[in-house]
């Protein structure tokens, strides 16, 4: 080989090896004042905080913490996008840059312990509701869905005796008989 095509290869070697060193490493690192609360990004559990994860685009998350003792937080996060992100340079930055870029945004969020009531004031409103409950004046009107009064145990039907008399009965005469369910009215044509 030529002293020439020796300094082609070593120039494409070091392109080459320059190409795989680069790119964007992009990531979240969320913290928080209780270190053990559960961080979800779009709600994907991503672990305790301080919590990292990668991220892929650059836009609006949500980002949620949630510990038992705490109350829950739920923040929307805008990540703006740096100038290499945008095209001509987002493909510079990470097929061609020769050093690694590392994007890292740092969110720290503030949990408020849950306030346990006192089981002392907890009854004594339960006893001012109860008192307010049984001091209400009666309605007027009764609900609108309501069907009326309710039989728990309704009565059974009372059956009528046999007839006293012993012999033969009077024959059926035919003719209309008694309705005994809803009088429905007949059409004849």
């Amino acid at each position: 080989m030529s002293g020439r095509a020796w300094r082609s290869a070593a120039v494409a070697v070091v392109a080459l090896a320059a190409a795989g060193c680069g790119g964007v490493n992009r990531r979240f690192v969320v913290e928080s004042n209780v270190p053990t609360a559960q961080v979800y990004i779009d709600n994907k559990p991503v672990g305790a905080a301080p919590a990292h994860a990668p991220f892929e685009y650059y836009g609006y998350y949500t980002i949620r913490l949630v510990h038992p003792d705490h109350e829950t937080l739920t923040r929307r996060v805008h990540v703006v996008a740096p100038w290499y992100a945008y095209p001509p340079f987002d493909f510079l930055a990470d097929v061609f840059w020769p050093f690694r870029v590392e994007d890292v945004r740092r969110y720290y969020f503030e949990l408020t312990p849950i306030r346990r009531p006192d089981p002392g004031e907890l009854i004594q409103n339960a006893d001012a509701l109860r008192t307010r409950g049984i001091n209400l004046p009666p309605s007027d009107e009764p609900p609108a869905d309501d069907p009326g009064p309710r039989v728990l145990n309704p009565p059974a039907p009372q059956q009528l005796p046999p007839a006293a008399t012993p012999g033969p009965q009077p024959a059926a005469t035919p003719g209309p008989q008694p309705a005994s369910g809803p009088i429905v009215p007949r059409l004849t044509p």
